[in-house]
């Protein structure tokens, strides 16, 4: 019963967690058109936490108060909603894979074939990459400058969560989480749509190209860890490409 007790109590801290990067995400998108609206998000954040106190207790609660203290003093950073919707795909993913982490982090083999398949799995990634651009100029869609431009104005910050804290955040939800439970198919498609802010006719269709891969080697490995190296790796040489092309 004790160890009942700690996993749901774990749980419950991703939970409060997921609630309060949701609410600061929320605000972050609102904020753009109407900073008035951060007053009711404030409200609405005390509000969450009240009643995470009254259902979970005051660890879930000191979860929910410190992460919201944090996101608040982040509000200004630019791009900030970014980094919110990360922490929200992490802790969502987090609180639904918890019961099975075990077998999550054991993964398909020891860390040598693990690190093998992420390798081989990044050649794929790279190789698929090269497909959608055949797709995406036979189509009309070759628009990768509206891709670099906006890489060339982010924050250094993000370029850094590009290849540590996304492949991670990404690969649990869409893959870990989202395969075994919807299927390959409609989690590409959701992955596809969670990278159609760049407004790029080839980043649209690489998403799709890639979270195909992805999702498949996911069903195929039941293990998140070859995945997430090949998003790390391949993050890294896209924006590695991306300044070299810029500079």
């Amino acid at each position: 019963m004790r160890l009942l007790r700690e996993e749901v109590g774990t749980r419950n801290l991703f939970l409060s967690l997921f609630v309060s990067s949701f609410l600061c995400l929320a605000g972050a998108f609102l904020s753009i058109d109407y900073p008035q609206a951060q007053y009711g998000l404030i409200f609405l954040l005390l509000l969450s936490a009240g009643l995470i106190y009254v259902k979970f207790g005051t660890k879930a609660f000191m979860v929910s108060a410190l992460s919201t203290i944090a996101y608040g003093f982040l509000w200004g950073m630019p791009h900030i909603s970014t980094l919110f919707l990360h922490m929200s795909f992490l802790s969502m993913a987090a609180y639904f894979l918890w019961p099975q982490r075990d077998k999550l982090i054991q993964g398909c083999g020891s860390p040598l074939k693990r690190v093998l398949l992420g390798v081989g799995l990044f050649i794929l990634m790279v190789a698929a990459a090269l497909c959608a651009n055949l797709v995406a100029i036979h189509f009309g869609f070759s628009d990768q400058a509206k891709v670099v431009e906006v890489v060339s104005t982010l924050p250094l910050y993000l370029i850094i969560l590009s290849f540590t804290i996304a492949p991670i955040s990404e690969e649990l939800l869409f893959r870990a989480l989202m395969v075994p439970r919807i299927g390959v198919p409609i989690s590409t498609l959701l992955f596809m749509m969670v990278h159609s802010a760049y407004g790029s006719g080839v980043e649209f269709i690489g998403a799709f190209f890639l979270g195909f891969v992805l999702a498949n080697a996911y069903y195929y490995l039941e293990d998140p860890v070859p995945c997430i190296i090949a998003h790390a790796l391949f993050n890294a040489l896209s924006i590695s490409i991306m300044f070299w092309v810029i500079g």
